[in-house]
């Protein structure tokens, strides 16, 4: 079953968030993950950070091995001190009885 990366962020630092996508693209290559969203969004209910970032993976599994390893956890870090936001890991959809 697929599995998704969601990150919700504001950008407190402009400059420095054009650094991300030189530093994440190696990552997201070794993990073969494809990104689905990478965009500005508008929320329809309640309130959400005005950034949106979505990786797609084969499986839970392989959405934690990119999350925690070594390599994006050094990015995880850098990210936190240019913006402000939350990330989650979802399912992807699976019909009972499929």
């Amino acid at each position: 079953m697929s599995a998704y990366i969601i990150f919700n962020y504001k950008i407190l630092d402009r400059i420095k968030i054009e650094e991300i996508k030189g530093l994440i693209t190696p990552i997201l290559e070794k993990y073969e993950t494809e990104v689905i969203v990478a965009s500005p969004v508008k929320a329809m209910e309640g309130e959400a950070y005005p950034n949106m970032v979505i990786h797609k993976f084969n499986s839970i599994a392989d959405a934690e091995h990119f999350y925690y390893s070594k390599e994006h956890q050094e990015v995880v870090a850098f990210r936190k001190s240019i913006t402000e936001g939350w990330a989650t890991i979802v399912p992807g959809y699976v019909e009972e009885g499929m």
